[in-house]
């Protein structure tokens, strides 16, 4: 396999969490708090290097697409499980963008040299 479909692989694998997490809310326990969970393992995973404006982006449409599914979810509104489902739809989507935004991260942190390691090779 290529180093870009490892690097995606193992992105796509942290985030399979993530996704389950979105699949299995119900919004029927007081104790859940998706958004805020979901939010924090995104941000651990993009906490190695330098956020992107696409990373950023990403993250607020992750927040955004978890808010509407907790409100849509609300045990104390009237739900719908077609909107639950499109909501959750979205939610799962808007978690694909931000693996792409790892990627594109993570990609260019490994394509950029570092500087120490040129500074430590022998001259000609």
């Amino acid at each position: 396999m290529s180093d870009d479909s490892i690097l995606r692989q193992e992105i796509r694998h942290s985030l399979s969490g993530v996704r389950g997490m979105i699949r299995s809310y119900s919004g029927l326990y007081s104790s859940e708090d998706l958004a805020r969970d979901v939010l924090k393992i995104c941000d651990d995973m993009a906490q190695s290097s330098q956020s992107t404006p696409r990373l950023k982006e990403a993250r607020s449409l992750v927040q955004e697409r978890c808010v509407k599914l907790v409100r849509d979810a609300d045990r104390f509104s009237a739900r719908d499980p077609a909107v639950i489902a499109a909501s959750r739809a979205q939610a799962v989507a808007s978690i694909d963008v931000m693996q792409d935004a790892l990627f594109e991260m993570r990609k260019a942190e490994i394509a950029a040299p570092r500087i120490g390691a040129l500074l430590r090779r022998r001259s000609l």
